[in-house]
């Protein structure tokens, strides 16, 4: 996934959206999603969600820019009109596969490039390892080789904004498995997809590409037996993370960032 930065008009969608759904998970365990689309001095909040109260969205507008006042106002967003259009208590249709790609690093969302260079400046957002998104107010972009602008109106983007049974316990499992195999299997990418369908004989329909020594279908195999992807369970684990920081403290520790079936992966 790119690196978002939370200075930046991307990072300030996509920080509403889980600001958002962080009120809604105060009222219980309810399925949603939630977009955040900045069309200027327009904010727009689009979604839906399985709670059946309607969120006070005006107040938790005003709440968020108290919150974030500096980086708003640096912005030119020290204040912004919000547009309602969540739609409330809908039965959520709930995906069950998912892709990811994966490095091997401290944060196997990121690839070490963009961990060592995320800090750098606060006007630029990596999105890859050869192309950085330039904020409007930037005019220092003589080192840079590859560059682009942000488009007029920004979305949020997955897994902000989605609650944990909408793709987002799945995102965190996955990077849970890949930070627990990639130096056993020898390999510094993969990509992974992770399903919690069951084949003909009981087996996630799971996949996985590596440019490992070993066999992929191999390490699928050794995925199988070590790991039981019960994600209710696994969502225990969650319990207390903020989702805000996502956005705000990407590369500190998380709580699936463990790795506690290290010694369980091996391969014969």
């Amino acid at each position: 996934m790119k690196y978002i930065n939370p200075n930046l008009n991307r990072g300030v969608v996509n920080l509403l959206a889980d600001y958002i759904l962080k009120e809604i998970n105060k009222k219980g365990d309810y399925d949603s999603i939630i977009e955040v689309t900045d069309c200027g001095k327009f904010v727009l909040v689009n979604g839906m969600t399985s709670l059946e109260t309607l969120l006070e969205l005006n107040t938790i507008k005003t709440s968020f820019i108290e919150e974030y006042k500096e980086t708003l106002e640096s912005l030119g967003y020290g204040e912004f009109n919000l547009i309602d259009l969540l739609v409330y208590d809908v039965e959520l249709t709930k995906k069950d596969t998912f892709c990811f790609d994966f490095y091997n690093t401290s944060r196997p969302t990121y690839t070490d490039f963009i961990i060592q260079h995320a800090g750098l400046d606060n006007s630029l957002s990596i999105t890859n390892d050869l192309l950085y998104e330039v904020n409007f107010s930037n005019d220092d972009i003589e080192e840079l080789t590859n560059f682009v602008y942000p488009p007029l109106s920004i979305s949020s983007e997955f897994p902000h904004g989605y609650s944990l049974n909408m793709g987002r316990s799945h995102y965190y499992y996955s990077e849970y498995i890949a930070h627990n195999i990639m130096n056993p299997i020898v390999t510094q990418k993969l990509s992974f997809k992770i399903s919690t369908r069951l084949d003909e004989e009981e087996d996630f329909m799971i996949d996985i590409k590596s440019n490992s020594m070993y066999n992929d279908g191999f390490v699928k195999s050794m995925i199988l037996d070590v790991f039981d992807f019960d994600l209710k369970t696994f969502n225990e684990r969650l319990g207390g993370y903020d989702f805000l920081d996502d956005i705000l403290l990407p590369f500190d520790n998380k709580p699936w960032l463990v790795k506690d079936r290290t010694n369980d992966c091996v391969i014969f």
